[in-house]
């Protein structure tokens, strides 16, 4: 995000311009643009943690993402690329479906606030239902007899302007052909779970809060929140709407911001007594880590110079870089994408098989690591290329599954839940 105004907010690459014509969830006031030139494989129903991205082959600089989901649907939006050519950096991580309002989203049931608070126990964001929150759907704003599919409009790529303002009265019409093309046959949502958007009494326009307002909450001044924005920093939250260039936030949304803030850090250094028991894999880290931090802070001859006080003993230092292991590890281990890993392993192979090849060098090492610190994900990711080259190559699956483990170093993938032990 970045400052252009002294309230205004707008983000500083990777703009939203379209919605793709085969979406289930279109975003209101967002033009409609073909996108039957991008072929069945990248519009498919892959099912994915992550949603995925695809540069868009008649216009440079521009660039799809899909993300679908089994009982949602499907998302399809275009944005402008990234100065360097990728994707947009808030669908790199693994988000909700159908996100509206800057960050309420749709579980297919209820509507949440945006993710804010950490609960500690789970390790996970707290669930907040929105209360009286009530969804707008296609169909809903299809009951308008003034849409008129005749009037709207489809886009090509390469004929979209960037600057084009949106216009309300148009977009009625635009969803109205985009409804028209719709198969349901094709196991496509019906226009009555096409989600447009919602409304809450926390989401009216005399409730929500400006800039100033926004920072009064969270016991900042109003030069420091603007600095938080141009520079990227604090966390801020995303704005509910953003009325005559300036941006609102409901007041849910800022006291949760505010709880953020206020809360103590959740990487306090685990004292040895009471660490954790961590993970297979993870303890492996932390049994590499450990004499490695050691020799850092006591063999180097710089280092040890800042221990030289009599209570900072050997066997003292040792408990230090014990307790940096052990935070490292758990860390490292908890933030290692192993399910976006073993997606983007099971695709090599599957291409790999396609040319009569089983495993690349590369598709071997990151099977391989999955199968001693992530057993389960490896287990599952071996089965998921078993089946699809029955599917896809009729190859035995038995015989795949076979072949994958005999074509790792050492030791096959062990069952989920174990881990070969190395010192």
């Amino acid at each position: 995000m970045t400052q252009t105004s002294k309230d205004t907010i707008t983000m500083a690459a990777h703009r939203l311009l379209a919605n793709g014509a085969s979406t289930d969830h279109p975003i209101s006031g967002l033009p409609f643009a073909d996108d039957t030139h991008l072929g069945a494989p990248a519009l498919g129903m892959a099912l994915a943690a992550r949603p995925a991205w695809t540069r868009d082959p008649s216009r440079a600089g521009f660039v799809w993402v899909v993300h679908s989901d089994r009982h949602l649907g499907r998302i399809v939006l275009l944005y402008e690329a990234g100065p360097d050519g990728s994707g947009p950096w808030e669908w790199q991580t693994e988000r909700p479906l159908v996100a509206r309002a800057g960050g309420y989203w749709w579980d297919g049931t209820r509507w949440f606030r945006p993710p804010q608070l950490c609960d500690e126990t789970t390790g996970r964001f707290e669930r907040q239902p929105v209360p009286a929150a009530s969804t707008i759907t296609a169909a809903g704003l299809l009951d308008d007899p003034l849409a008129d599919a005749g009037r709207g409009r489809l886009h090509q790529v390469a004929d979209l302007r960037e600057d084009a303002a949106p216009d309300t009265g148009q977009w009625l019409h635009d969803l109205a052909r985009w409804a028209t093309q719709r198969r349901p046959a094709d196991g496509r949502p019906p226009l009555e779970r096409c989600v447009v958007g919602l409304t809450a009494p926390e989401l009216a326009g005399d409730r929500l809060l400006g800039a100033p307002a926004l920072a009064k909450v969270a016991s900042i001044s109003p030069s420091a929140l603007r600095a938080y924005i141009s520079r990227g920093q604090g966390s801020v939250p995303e704005p509910q709407a953003v009325v005559g260039g300036r941006p609102m936030w409901s007041r849910a949304v800022a006291e949760n911001w505010a709880a953020h803030r206020r809360r103590p850090p959740a990487t306090r250094w685990p004292a040895h007594h009471a660490r954790q028991a961590l993970p297979k894999g993870a303890e492996q880290i932390r049994r590499r880590l450990t004499p490695a931090l050691f020799a850092a802070l006591w063999h180097d001859p710089e280092r040890r110079a800042r221990w030289v006080l009599r209570h900072r003993t050997r066997d003292a230092v040792h408990e230090v870089a014990a307790d940096l292991a052990h935070l490292a590890a758990e860390r490292l281990h908890d933030d290692v994408p192993a399910p976006a890993l073993a997606e983007l392993v099971t695709q090599a192979v599957l291409a790999n098989l396609a040319t009569g090849q089983v495993l690349s060098g590369a598709a071997e090492e990151v099977l391989g690591w999955l199968s001693l610190y992530h057993p389960d994900v490896a287990e599952q990711s071996v089965t998921a290329i078993a089946e699809q080259a029955e599917l896809r190559f009729r190859y035995p699956r038995q015989d795949t599954i076979q072949l994958l483990r005999a074509g790792l170093p050492g030791a096959a993938i062990t069952p989920a839940g174990t881990v070969p032990d190395r010192e």
